[in-house]
């Protein structure tokens, strides 16, 4: 549902304006009905690359493609529901304002079951009628989900998910990403915390300084770290007990420049 052919985005940095990558000639096809987790070390070009999808950044060069739209024609996102990284929202306000005011901008019928719906699902219903300064983290991040479900969209977009969440509140959010894997939504999250690979994913693509080194399956994956897992002496200090979270860790680390 998503084709991303040869983009390149960069930025100038430093007094001279020097050009720098943050993504580079990244391809990448994003299956329907898939969970896609984008993995990668911070600063490895993963919220850049989501920013793009979304239409929020143009690329340098390259192009992205969703629904057989340009990400910039609006018409891509008429059935795509983003979650960013750090969703904030005008302080005083209710949550309940927040949902009904993007629901009216997103002109959905049967607005008040839809409503209902979103905030059930991410479970902040009991919440709607409280000030948004008075939200946690958590619950801003289940209210910015709510927001990216309205409209029942067809592929969801989420930019660090469970980043900042205490362990509970990534238990509930992970269980909520397995209900709409369920539903057969096609979803792709960025992410730097490994544990998240096998648990929620269909396919793992791994970006480290805008180059993406993996893009595969998750059994063809999990067959690769065993292989990777075997050949390593028993009395190597390993950073993860899961063969799969070691492999990846291992793509990352000896791939990254930043060091």
């Amino acid at each position: 549902m998503i084709e991303i052919n040869n983009i390149t985005k960069y930025f100038r940095v430093g007094f001279f304006g020097i050009k720098k990558n943050a993504v580079d000639n990244l391809s990448l096809s994003i299956n329907k009905g898939e969970v896609t987790g984008f993995f990668g070390p911070n600063g490895a070009g993963k919220s850049t690359t989501i920013k793009m999808i979304v239409g929020l950044i143009k690329p340098s060069s390259g192009n992205i493609k969703i629904n057989g739209y340009n990400a910039l024609d609006y018409k891509s996102r008429n059935r795509l529901g983003f979650l960013p990284e750090n969703p904030a929202f005008s302080r005083g306000l209710r949550g309940i304002d927040i949902i009904k005011y993007y629901s009216k901008i997103l002109n959905i019928k049967n607005r008040n079951n839809d409503i209902e719906s979103v905030l059930n699902l991410t479970g902040i219903y009991y919440a709607r009628n409280t000030q948004i300064h008075k939200y946690s983290k958590g619950m801003t991040q289940r209210l910015a989900l709510a927001v990216a479900l309205l409209g029942n969209p067809e592929i969801l977009i989420f930019d660090e998910p469970l980043s900042g969440l205490d362990p509970i509140g990534r238990k509930e959010f992970k269980d909520i990403i397995l209900h709409l894997k369920e539903k057969k939504k096609t979803i792709f999250f960025s992410s730097h915390i490994l544990a998240d690979s096998k648990e929620l994913c269909d396919r793992i693509a791994v970006l480290v300084n805008g180059k993406l080194l993996k893009n595969d399956s998750l059994p063809s994956l999990e067959k690769e770290a065993n292989n990777f897992y075997e050949k390593i002496d028993d009395s190597a200090n390993l950073e993860y007990k899961n063969p799969l979270e070691n492999y990846l860790y291992s793509l990352m680390i000896n791939n990254n420049n930043n060091k």
